[in-house]
């Protein structure tokens, strides 16, 4: 019989993009280290906002306080599920914060002082953009589902999926879709997030008596406009890399991100902000010497997300 649940906490079509972003590392918080920070970072001001953290507590008569962008969102412990799982307890808590989240940079803080501490498994923050030329339909769910060993789950989501799970056993928590493995996880305290489009499955192929965990699952299908860049460029024999950006996709973008690494190590970055249909961008950086220079080019819309990778041809002539 299962033990633990994952349910739906939003569901249904916005016009617009959907932003999420997860905090993975496991950290106790406790008399000797008192606050967790996880700062997330808003395209814009976002229609919803929501909070979710998965903690694990010794008894439920934790005391605890959050602090989003230095206003004091709550001062009690009320978990809205909770599992036991040997001698602990796992907490599910939701916060909706739209009226509390910014534009640009925001601070979520978790303050807690106890000898004893919690673990903070999990924090993740979810953002919700208006932008008309984009409609998105979603299904948001969180919980904590123990993945017993020798057990297989099936999670039917359209389009893209976005997964966290934490296995920290030594075992392995494979995860497969219809091209099949995308990943196995196992032997980390902290947990995995795993994007992959179409109808998964997770499976735990253990002898231990000791289950994994899943904490999340969104799934999302999108109608979203051409955004594409176009790229050229080559370095010449003074090391300097002359490149041209083109915005030949159907929308303005926010931002375009370069990211320009030299033999796997970054050596230059930089931000472009506003680029509109058809703008085109020259920029110079310096390649400190030879090897293989690759771009990363991100354009960036309401949280939406399009990659290029570009190699950069060195002048011989």
């Amino acid at each position: 019989m299962p033990i633990g649940k994952i349910a739906t906490f939003d569901e249904g079509s916005i016009n617009g993009s959907i932003e999420y972003s997860t905090l993975l590392k496991s950290t106790k918080v406790s008399s000797e280290n008192r606050e967790l920070l996880y700062t997330f970072y808003a395209e814009k001001k976002p229609v919803k906002a929501y909070i979710v953290i998965i903690t694990e507590t010794r008894d439920l008569t934790t005391k605890w306080r959050l602090w989003l962008n230095n206003f004091s969102l709550t001062k009690e412990f009320k978990p809205i599920d909770i599992v036991r799982v040997g001698g602990s307890y796992y907490n599910l808590n939701i916060y909706d914060v739209t009226h509390l989240t910014r534009e640009g940079k925001n601070e979520f803080v978790v303050s807690h002082s106890s000898i004893e501490g919690i673990w903070v498994h999990i924090i993740n923050s979810v953002l919700f953009y208006e932008v008309p030329e984009f409609k998105t339909n979603y299904k948001l769910r969180a919980g904590i589902y123990l993945i017993q060993p020798s057990e297989e789950i099936e999670l039917d989501g359209e389009g893209k999926n976005y997964v966290v799970v934490r296995n920290p056993n030594k075992s392995i928590l494979r995860v497969v879709n219809s091209t099949g493995t995308v990943t196995t996880i196992g032997g980390s305290l902290d947990s995995d997030e795993i994007e992959v489009k179409g109808h998964l499955s997770i499976i735990h192929e253990s002898s231990q008596r000791s289950p994994a965990f899943l904490f999340l699952h969104y799934s999302e299908n999108s109608i979203t406009p051409n955004i594409s860049i176009n790229v050229n460029g080559k370095i010449g024999k003074d090391n300097k890399a002359v490149i041209t950006l083109y915005n030949d996709g159907e929308v303005d973008l926010d931002r375009v991100l370069l990211n320009a690494m030299l033999n796997g190590v970054t050596i230059h970055f930089k931000s472009f902000d506003n680029i509109k249909i058809g703008q085109k961008i020259n920029y110079e950086f310096f390649v400190p010497k030879k090897g293989n220079v690759h771009l990363r080019i991100v354009g960036v819309k309401s949280g939406f997300r399009k990659i290029l990778d570009k190699d950069l041809e060195w002048e011989t002539a």
